[in-house]
């Protein structure tokens, strides 16, 4: 995606320091960023803070090169207003992939989700919860939106692994399919893993698995069946 502009940069901070509950004076004991400077910066006021700790900022607010951190659980809340999320997924859209939601098919009024927003995770809590069901949807445009008969509050958030480890695991119990028009998500990421047979992932496996990910994806995008692809795999062998 191209780079956030120093316009965007200040409502995108503003939005995630509301989403995160944190304070000026909270950033300040974490950034050394004095509350006065980060007020006048979210404000749009330029050359108060300087790059350095501008960078410094984002990545205690969860971003790094302008996207999303891969290595932590992202803890949002939302109370009632859209605006924050609306910032945060509009200047982060495209091109994040995948996108999947894990709703609980229990409605209230206090409502926990997780979505998997590229290779980052995002556990966020709404009160209330939308009164129509396709707001946070069409905000977010996942490619998946998977519904869990349990409440998803006790998912642990301390590890990235353990949160994707859950919350695959509860898919599969619950006996969720992946339709033919569409990649299996949990499935690429299995075979990212070195898995059991002592292989050693490189960063260089990683860039192919993501390549061919992006292949796969376009393909069935453009018609083609899973089976289609595997035929055409193995005459490529043969």
């Amino acid at each position: 995606m191209p780079a956030l502009t120093n316009e965007q940069l200040p409502l995108l901070a503003g939005a995630l320091l509301r989403l995160r509950g944190l304070t000026l004076a909270a950033v300040f004991e974490t950034t050394g960023i004095r509350p006065a400077n980060l007020s006048a910066w979210l404000k749009g006021k330029p050359q108060v803070i300087s790059t350095s700790r501008v960078a410094a900022l984002m990545y205690h607010l969860g971003l790094q090169s302008g996207q999303l951190r891969a290595d932590i659980v992202h803890t949002w809340a939302n109370q009632g207003e859209w605006a924050h999320l609306r910032t945060v997924f509009t200047l982060l859209q495209d091109p994040v992939t995948p996108r999947c939601m894990f709703l609980n098919e229990h409605r209230g009024m206090s409502q926990t989700m997780f979505l998997l927003w590229g290779h980052a995770w995002v556990r966020l809590s709404i009160t209330p919860a939308p009164m129509a069901s396709d707001d946070l949807t069409a905000l977010v445009r996942p490619d998946r939106v998977i519904l869990l008969p349990v409440m998803l509050e006790g998912i642990p958030t301390q590890a990235v692994d353990e949160t994707r480890s859950a919350l695959l695991s509860l898919a599969e119990q619950g006996g969720q399919e992946i339709p033919c028009s569409e990649l299996a998500h949990g499935f690429m990421q299995r075979l990212r893993d070195p898995g059991d047979k002592g292989d050693v992932a490189t960063a260089t496996d990683a860039i192919g698995w993501t390549l061919l990910e992006g292949t796969l994806r376009r393909a069935m995008q453009a018609g083609m069946s899973p089976a289609e692809l595997a035929v055409r795999i193995d005459k490529f062998l043969l």
